[in-house]
């Protein structure tokens, strides 16, 4: 008899199991299967300047975007209705001085609903943490006056169950290397301004890096900061103390940004750049890790409330969303509660 796969997700239905520990489609705890071809991310794709006042605003499906509102234009037929399979992030930005926080309430794909407060921070992308697959209501409280925002979607996609790691990951049937690699960068100089390059072997997320020094500092500071493309990396720098001795270790993590600077390609340059400080001797070493082919971020089993993670866990794929790759995954899954803490 064959096995029966869920595939069926009522909008108005909540499907969601509290303690879930079997489904036809996970065995040996890993869940394997397609989360769509979902289309290009849309920094305005749901709202487009939109106002944001000292007052409270509530906006509705009559208010979304001709490509979010289930009409002929639409991505798909049905209001509010995001295309990834199993929900997407959403993003949002405002202009100079915006300061609202904005609540979006929707449904995940299993029909519960969800909502996600997200604080405006000026004319700066907010990315969402939550994979989203309907969106209901987006209300911004009261703020600076004189403001307008947008939201829309991001790359980051949802999962149907709650993941501890992403065991193999495919882009229209092509095997993608996931995992975590290292790239050393040697013989940074603390003394004068100095930039020196590493090679990354497989596309992925700059993510960290940790640094030793080799000849002790003298004097001064210095401020070592990964860059990519001449961008830098968010986030992610390391002090080298002055009077640092040889062996001296300093960790430094990025800004979880989705990608738009820690995003590197394969076989590509990578530079630690020192801004030579005040130190009148010393030099480091760099070991620069990098997550192979995907973002993921593991389930999050807290008790939700609207600023905490994803129940389920998201992942990000190197390659943009475009409508057309499909994304292929196998997780492993949490088969002592599978589809993650209820939401909030």
């Amino acid at each position: 008899m064959p096995k029966q796969l869920p595939d069926h997700f009522p909008r108005t239905i909540s499907q969601y199991v509290p303690s879930m520990e079997m489904a036809a489609d996970v065995i040996n705890g890993r869940w394997s299967g397609s989360l769509g071809a979902p289309a290009a991310a849309d920094a305005d794709g749901i709202l487009n300047d939109k106002s944001a006042t000292g007052s409270a605003q509530t906006y509705t499906s009559s208010d979304f975007e001709t490509t979010f509102d289930g009409g002929s234009s639409s991505l798909t037929s049905t209001v509010g209705m995001l295309d990834a399979t199993f929900g997407r992030c959403l993003t949002m930005v405002g202009t100079a001085g915006s300061n609202h926080v904005v609540t979006v309430t929707g449904r995940d794909y299993l029909g519960q609903i969800m909502s996600e407060a997200i604080t405006l921070s000026g004319t700066s992308t907010i990315y969402g943490e939550k994979a989203f697959k309907y969106v209901d209501t987006i209300a911004a409280a009261s703020g600076a006056s004189g403001d307008t925002f947008d939201v829309g979607w991001d790359d980051r996609l949802g999962l149907p169950y709650a993941a501890r790691r992403i065991l193999e990951w495919y882009e229209d049937d092509v095997a993608i290397a996931v995992g975590e690699g290292q790239i050393p960068v040697v013989a940074i100089d603390c003394v004068s301004a100095d930039t020196v390059f590493g090679v990354n072997n497989n596309a992925g997320f700059v993510t960290r890096m940790d640094t030793v020094v080799n000849i002790a500092t003298q004097s001064g500071a210095t401020a070592l900061t990964v860059e990519v493309g001449g961008t830098a990396v968010a986030g992610l720098s390391v002090t080298i103390a002055a009077s640092a001795a040889i062996g001296s270790l300093d960790t430094g993590s990025a800004t979880d940004d989705h990608g738009a600077t820690s995003k590197i390609g394969s076989n590509a340059a990578i530079e630690v750049v020192s801004d030579g400080g005040t130190a009148t001797t010393g030099t480091a070493d760099a070991l620069i890790s990098v997550t192979q082919g995907v973002f993921f971020i593991d389930a999050d089993g807290t008790t939700a409330t609207t600023t905490t993670g994803d129940p389920r866990g998201t992942v990000q794929p190197h390659t943009a969303c475009n409508g057309s790759v499909e994304f292929e995954v196998v997780a492993q899954i949490n088969d002592a509660q599978m589809h993650g803490v209820a939401q909030a």
